[in-house]
């Protein structure tokens, strides 16, 4: 099992360090608000601690590189850069990636999930050396619908940062057939990203289940 969530942990503190400057943080916060490391370091020793197996991501990772690089968003794979994680698309957060490299040698599962065929392939051209990982194109809630087994760390990821409203529509929704369904296992997760309109009653309905929560927002929020 490979401690990949270490191994980046430079990269995921400083994704955001070309796009916000301190002072930014200092009036919006009134200090640096921990970052995804912190997030996804709290969810994934959960997962051991619990020895959980099934890992479904909803908004499969869908850039070789970061955004302020040459090649953000492209399918072109020569941008896609194996040995230089200095340039990935952090600010995104490498789901795919970081905990596609933490189940390697194990009996864990991770599927991840996009609406948009070119996602799939650049997240499957950048995963392409790790194996356990299962890739599907389609809609999140015809996935959960459709969905047979209990997931036990899901990373709910779907949509984009704007618009706002229609995100966080889908999230609810994807909400409401998590409960309906019951897909959650016992000591199951969700780290649960871009929460904004519906965050309450989309935590209410989550504290139904009997579940860990941990929102991340886009800068964890703490």
């Amino acid at each position: 099992m490979s401690n990949s969530i270490e191994k980046y942990k430079d990269y995921m503190e400083s994704a955001f360090d070309l796009w916000v400057l301190d002072e930014e943080w200092e009036e919006f916060f009134g200090r640096k608000p921990l970052l995804r490391y912190h997030s996804m370091k709290y969810c994934w020793d959960y997962v051991i601690s619990k020895n959980l197996k099934r890992i479904v991501e909803l908004g499969t990772s869908r850039s070789f590189v970061d955004g302020a690089y040459e090649g953000c968003n492209t399918n072109d794979t020569r941008y896609w850069q194996p040995t230089n994680p200095k340039v990935w698309d952090w600010s995104a957060g490498c789901f795919t990636r970081v905990i596609g490299e933490c189940i390697q040698g194990t009996d864990m599962t991770l599927d991840t999930l996009d609406m948009a065929q070119a996602h799939i392939f650049r997240s499957h051209y950048m995963t392409k050396d790790l194996e356990g990982i299962r890739y599907a194109v389609g809609m999140s809630e015809d996935f959960l619908n459709s969905c047979e087994e209990k997931i036990d760390f899901l990373y709910l990821d779907t949509g984009d940062v704007t618009p706002v409203d229609f995100t966080a529509e889908l999230h609810l929704r994807e909400a409401k057939i998590i409960i309906e369904k019951d897909l959650m296992s016992r000591d199951g997760i969700i780290l649960e990203m871009w929460l904004v309109k519906n965050k309450t009653r989309t935590f209410q309905i989550m504290e139904r289940q009997n579940c860990q929560y941990h929102s991340l927002k886009k800068t964890d929020g703490k």
